[in-house]
């Protein structure tokens, strides 16, 4: 009880914005001492604000569900709450899960731990940001790098699992055939810890796979004898001072008994636009729900619906969604219309299903390895397009597309190394990123 003290001393004078609730002191150490009398050791943890709690706030970091109480729990948090895990809050998120930089929160935007000039990496800036400034194990949402990224630019780790692994029953939706929930953490072992309670089979989600998927002590296993493969054409996107730590990363891993090759995978190309291409559609389509009046905030100072419907729900719209969230809806519009769909979208899938098919083929036998994130964290406020924004996830959407596991483990200050495994090959992602698994002072992991 101590040290939830102590760690409460120091998340109420949190400066990095990391949260978007905290919870109140006296309901968690009641819920811990709780804990303590049935027998379970209570154990920190962090939430992203688009994972349905029961009676805890869930906005998405929208200004759309600024209010919203979910009346239940997702299966993921019934699952850590039957372990012994206490929610300390929720932690702050680009809005719906869209953004690479952690600023697109209605809420403000999250500042990086190492450096708070820095931006942390999206969308699950608060939960990157705690894993490393608090040493507090949590679960983000991982789209097209969701967690891989503020697990590299906050020097922490995170694994994005399988499709079909865990439940996605009770999350906010991005893009429906991309996103998984994922665990982030300041050791792999937190990490290891988390995917092993959350994952498997829930009848209440059709997406969920029935196979059992458990990782307990892979992260200790070593490297010796795995077969890693560096796309030498990823390395054309990646500055220098990030492929300087990349390549020392293999350096130790080859010291370790991997065997490390390079090769091509021209498909890597394809990946950016076929993702952003499916992923706006299927935004456009999960976000159409929010009309103020059956789903999102009803504002009361707005004319009454009755006198006119489409003009409320426009205005209602351009109101309590951000500026990212509305120029995704109106580009997936565009892609799902009548004029463009065969040309965008369906180009899209067959791009997708091509990807998939040789990142099958490549991991039959091997891990792909790449950086996580082709820069060092930019500065909070720089200028930059929405092309330079998408470009971020250049190295991370392709283990979306193929639905495949990948993980981020921390090779430099701001740096991470990449590790993508054949589906349900999650114990070889955890055996790389445990090579740099770090000693961390905190009594709850």
């Amino acid at each position: 009880m101590e040290s939830l003290e102590r760690l409460y001393d120091a998340l109420e004078r949190d400066e990095l914005n990391a949260f978007i609730t905290l919870r109140p002191r006296e309901e968690v150490l009641r819920e811990a001492r709780s804990l303590l009398e049935r027998g379970l050791r209570p154990k920190p943890v962090t939430i992203k604000d688009n994972i349905s709690t029961k009676g805890i706030r869930t906005t998405a970091g929208s200004l759309m569900l600024k209010d919203y109480v979910p009346p239940f729990d997702a299966t993921v948090i019934k699952r850590l709450k039957e372990r012994g895990y206490v929610i300390v809050g929720k932690t702050n998120m680009d809005e719906f899960g869209m953004g690479s930089t952690g600023e697109n929160s209605a809420f403000g935007p999250t500042k990086n731990p190492l450096d708070p000039a820095k931006v942390p990496g999206g969308s699950s800036s608060g939960a990157g940001a705690a894993a490393r400034r608090y040493s507090l194990p949590g679960l983000g949402s991982d789209t097209g790098g969701s967690v891989r990224a503020p697990a590299a630019w906050c020097s922490a780790f995170g694994l994005k699992p399988t499709y079909g692994a865990v439940s996605r029953y009770g999350l906010i939706p991005y893009a429906d055939s991309l996103e998984q929930i994922s665990p982030i953490g300041p050791t792999v072992k937190s990490v290891e810890e988390l995917l092993d309670v959350i994952a498997g089979y829930d009848e209440m989600d059709g997406t969920t796979v029935k196979r059992e998927l458990r990782v307990k002590g892979c992260s200790e296993k070593g490297v010796e004898g795995l077969k890693l493969f560096v796309p030498s054409n990823a390395l054309e996107y990646v500055d220098n001072d990030v492929k300087a730590e990349f390549n020392a990363a293999l350096r130790k891993l080859s010291s370790e008994g991997a065997e490390v090759e390079e090769g091509q995978l021209p498909e890597l190309e394809a990946a950016l636009p076929a993702y952003y291409t499916i992923a706006m559609a299927e935004a456009s389509s999960n976000l159409s729900r929010y009309d103020g009046i059956r789903y999102g905030l009803r504002d009361e100072d707005l004319p009454p619906i009755t006198e006119n419907f489409y003009e409320y729900v426009s205005e209602v719209r351009g109101k309590y969604f951000g500026w990212e969230v509305k120029r995704r809806i109106v580009a997936g519009a565009t892609v799902l219309s009548a004029g463009y769909s065969e040309e965008l979208y369906l180009k899209a899938l067959k791009a997708r299903r091509k990807i998939s098919e040789r990142i099958y083929e490549i991991t039959e036998e091997r891990l792909i390895v790449t950086p996580t994130m082709p820069v060092k964290p930019p500065s909070l406020a720089s200028a930059r397009s929405p092309k330079e924004l998408f470009a971020m996830d250049v190295l991370t959407v392709f283990a979306n597309l193929a639905g495949v596991p990948a993980g981020s483990a921390p090779v430099g200050e701001g740096v991470g190394l990449q590790v993508v495994g054949p589906r349900w090959g999650e114990c070889e992602v955890l055996r790389v990123m445990g090579t740099f698994e770090r000693k961390v002072d905190a009594p709850w992991l």
